[in-house]
């Protein structure tokens, strides 16, 4: 999971009791050799943490699949590179109904724009293929690519 600036997370070093490294002592066998299980307590932001939900819902199918993990990663790049194309769909169409700027304004922002959807796009064709080549390498059934074509399908 990718955590972001906006992810605030505080970390917290758990020590064990002094009764918990005496029974990990006494354990060993050995009293001289100090019994080391620090942990880590990481809590996340409502901000981190709604991210991080929102991040598992939206490929709940794909992690709900029988598919390998690499297939797996391959589709959420998938989804990622998706969702970016249609934010960038719907910047564009904000810029050309946008009265407010010049004409010159508005067709250097749409060229701006179609620009990063072309490379965008060059990506989406460049991890599809990925997902073909990776597929065919682990000798998927034509069942588990069935499933995979459909999961790599641009959502509504």
């Amino acid at each position: 999971m990718q955590i972001n600036a906006a992810a605030h997370a505080s970390i917290k070093i758990i020590e064990p009791s002094n009764a918990a490294k005496s029974v990990l002592s006494e354990a060993s066998g050995d009293s001289d050799v100090p019994a080391v299980t620090e942990g880590v307590k990481v809590t996340l932001s409502p901000e981190g943490t709604a991210k991080a939900s929102s991040e598992t819902e939206k490929n709940a199918d794909i992690d709900a699949s029988n598919l390998p993990d690499g297939v797996k990663k391959i589709l959420k790049a998938i989804r990622d590179i998706q969702e970016k194309i249609q934010k960038k769909m719907e910047e564009l169409d904000a810029i050309k109904n946008n009265h407010s700027l010049s004409e010159k304004e508005r067709e250097g922002k749409v060229q701006g724009i179609l620009g990063e959807l072309g490379i965008l796009t060059s990506q989406l064709t460049t991890t599809t293929n990925d997902l073909h080549r990776t597929e065919n390498e682990m000798k998927l059934s034509s069942s588990m690519k069935k499933l995979s074509n459909s999961l790599s399908a641009p959502r509504d």
